[in-house]
């Protein structure tokens, strides 16, 4: 087996991920994931078919349009929350935790989600998923960083200088994307994947991210992001030049200052 550094990783990150999102993603990207739309797989499916080679010179990608927490009408966090309270520390190892620093020395995999829950459209769906997660769960905010509608917009979430609650154990450096739907009962839309491929290859490249994993990579009792989703997931990860699984998880003890112990949350 080939195991290549982070520095390797880098290095051939920097030739192949960050060119969707300039000319031409409209049409042979489309036409790569419209196709796979068809298919609507059962169990294990197909592959997808492969991304285009990209060319070496593109070094950058620009922020693709994201709906500011405002504009969404997000509720402001709640440091008082059951199951999320206060903020981490050596002695509360689930509250809040703030990243301090670069972080690009924090952030190594992006985990993609299903939300199963969708409401009218896609910002009532974003209010009710930090409804769900405030309320019921009783965490402190949202526990996605980032979601993406079927429309095709993207709502930022929790900030990505907080901590996710979206995969149980391994929430430290793993940014939460989650897709509004239930892909084990119908299928992402086409603008949909779109977006959601602009928005992860604009992640890896400015995160210096190397994996890409499904929820139920981590959490193996959870089906999320759903069949219907996880058929795209090597499409996505080839298009953002990460590679696929949990490789990149790091251990919090050697990110963060004063050995803060990973929670178990879990969306």
């Amino acid at each position: 087996m080939i195991r290549l550094t982070r520095r390797e990783l880098l290095a051939l990150m920097s030739v192949g991920a960050a060119t969707v999102g300039v000319s031409g993603v409209g049409g042979m990207l489309y036409l790569l994931l419209n196709s796979g739309r068809r298919a609507a797989p059962e169990g294990t499916p197909p592959a997808p078919p492969s991304t285009p080679a990209r060319p070496a010179q593109i070094k950058r990608i620009d922020r693709p349009p994201i709906v500011a927490r405002a504009d969404w009408g997000a509720r402001e966090p709640d440091h008082s929350a059951a199951n999320e309270t206060g903020f981490a520390s050596a002695d509360n190892a689930e509250g809040w935790l703030d990243y301090s620093g670069d972080l690009r020395d924090v952030y190594r995999t992006v985990v993609v989600h299903h939300s199963v829950l969708y409401e009218q459209d896609d910002v009532m769906t974003m209010r009710e998923i930090q409804t769900e997660h405030m309320d019921k769960r009783r965490w402190a905010d949202v526990g996605y960083h980032f979601g993406v509608g079927r429309s095709g917009a993207v709502f930022e979430g929790r900030s990505l200088r907080a901590r996710g609650t979206h995969v149980a154990g391994y929430n430290t450096g793993s940014a939460g994307v989650v897709f509004f739907g239930n892909f084990q009962e119908e299928s992402p839309t086409s603008e949909q994947l779109e977006a959601g491929t602009r928005l992860i290859n604009w992640l890896a490249l400015w995160l210096e991210l190397t994996h890409l994993a499904g929820h139920t990579e981590f959490n193996d009792w959870s089906e999320c992001p759903g069949a219907n989703l996880i058929y795209y997931l090597n499409a996505l990860a080839e298009s953002a030049g990460l590679a696929r699984g949990t490789g990149g998880y790091q251990d919090p003890d050697d990110v963060l200052d004063g050995g803060i112990e990973e929670s178990g949350e879990s969306a």
